[in-house]
């Protein structure tokens, strides 16, 4: 959704030889950087956060405030990566859960969509349920129902999984 249309344009307006394209990956994506380059290629691909000096997120937030920039919603919102309206097929479980309690009408939409996905493609899921030591689908719709169903004491989703944004970034060109 994303690569397409820039490498598109990038073959049509730019020349590999004199352009470069940057991506946002910081230092603590770096191992990431080698799939970009395959991927990007015949483009020479940069990524400045990843050199010194060194700073997370945050700390690239705070600095874009003292210069006057504001602070894109979905991060203001609390949410990990201000892409796609909080609504990343790239996203893990913490961030659909978040989406869900923060935007319950964007998270509805995203779980009717991949009920006819899978009524068109029998059990996937943009999600797994990696407990018990098995992978598995997890659909939306047992996500949602797992999350109205707990008490805030109990936790039936991963809490530490925000997945990572790659539809840019990611190897091959989609």
């Amino acid at each position: 959704m994303k690569q397409k249309p820039c490498r598109d344009w990038l073959a049509a307006n730019t020349d590999p030889a004199t352009t470069t394209v940057y991506v946002g990956i910081d230092w603590t994506e770096l191992h990431r950087l080698p799939a970009i380059e395959r991927a990007w290629a015949p483009w020479t691909v940069d990524a400045p956060l990843t050199r010194p000096p060194y700073a997370d997120k945050h700390q690239h937030i705070a600095a874009a405030r003292r210069q006057g920039l504001v602070e894109p919603r979905l991060y203001a919102l609390g949410f990990e990566h201000n892409n796609c309206g909080g609504a990343c097929v790239k996203a893990g479980q913490a961030q659909w859960v978040h989406l869900l309690r923060t935007f319950p009408d964007r998270f509805a939409s995203w779980e009717e969509h991949e009920q006819q996905m899978r009524a068109d493609l029998g059990d996937v899921a943009i999600l797994r349920d990696r407990s018990d030591g098995q992978t598995k689908p997890l659909p939306l719709t047992v996500l949602r129902q797992r999350i109205e169903a707990s008490t805030p004491a109990c936790t039936l989703f991963d809490a530490d999984d925000w997945g990572g944004c790659g539809c840019f970034t990611a190897d091959g060109a989609s």
